[in-house]
């Protein structure tokens, strides 16, 4: 198993925030709050001048105000697609980004 410095979740992060984003981006208008928030998030663990552990706090709590929207929240959010069974992978795929990506912000 490889070891989770925080350099390495802090790398990784980085990546599934961009990932998220880019498919929060497709849901529209609605979302922009999300959007943009994921797009500090990605920032935050991306500057060079922060140490990683600093970093992963407060991408952590960033992370956390994304769900206190009392609705149309990211919550809420969801893949819309014309095709029933690639709706339910892509939502199953974003289910698992957004997953991994709270373990590495929150070390869990």
């Amino acid at each position: 198993m490889t070891s989770r410095t925080p350099e390495s979740r802090c790398e990784r992060a980085t990546a599934l925030a961009a990932q998220v984003a880019e498919i929060v981006h497709g849901g529209g208008r609605k979302y922009a709050f999300s959007y943009l928030t994921l797009l500090d998030i990605r920032d935050i663990l991306a500057d060079p001048e922060a140490e990683a552990e600093s970093a992963l706090a407060e991408a952590a709590q960033r992370f956390d105000r994304l769900y206190a929207a009392p609705r149309d929240g990211f919550s809420e959010f969801f893949v819309c697609n014309d095709d029933r069974k690639q709706m339910v992978a892509d939502n199953k795929r974003f289910k698992e980004l957004v997953n991994e990506l709270h373990s590495l912000l929150h070390d869990s």
